[in-house]
């Protein structure tokens, strides 16, 4: 089974694909849309058609902690994803991720999808480091 990573924007939405096994993960795509309700289907679609057994979406946590506008609406949108999704939906600390993404950044791979890569890689490895250690 896979895992797929989201990398939630404003105007566009990064989107990363786990290997079957579960160790590593690759950018797939980026979903230019702004309808919440669009980009909705669009990741059931994508989770569906990758045989996928959970949505990792990144969570971006303040530095100094609390809230902002940005963290409560991803919030929200998780809540309506896993409302929706027949498989688990969790969130997952995404703080630096778009900076080492714009620093790995090749011409051909956008931006957003190499973040949602980066959050789903170190949530991969975060729990296989657990695994380990039980």
């Amino acid at each position: 089974m896979r895992v797929l990573g989201v990398d939630l924007g404003r105007s566009r939405t990064g989107l990363a694909l786990s290997d079957p096994h579960e160790v590593a993960c690759s950018p797939l795509e980026v979903l230019e849309e702004r309808n919440e309700e669009q980009l909705l289907q669009k990741i059931m679609q994508v989770a569906e058609e990758h045989d996928v057994a959970q949505i990792v979406v990144g969570l971006p946590r303040p530095l100094s902690g609390g809230t902002n506008p940005q963290y409560e609406g991803v919030l929200v949108f998780v809540e309506a994803l896993t409302g929706r999704s027949p498989v688990p939906v969790v969130t997952w600390d995404e703080r630096f991720t778009s900076k080492l993404a714009e620093r790995g950044r090749s011409r051909r791979r956008p931006q957003d999808s190499v973040a949602a890569c980066y959050i789903l890689q170190s949530y991969l490895d975060s729990r296989a480091s657990r695994r380990r250690d039980e």
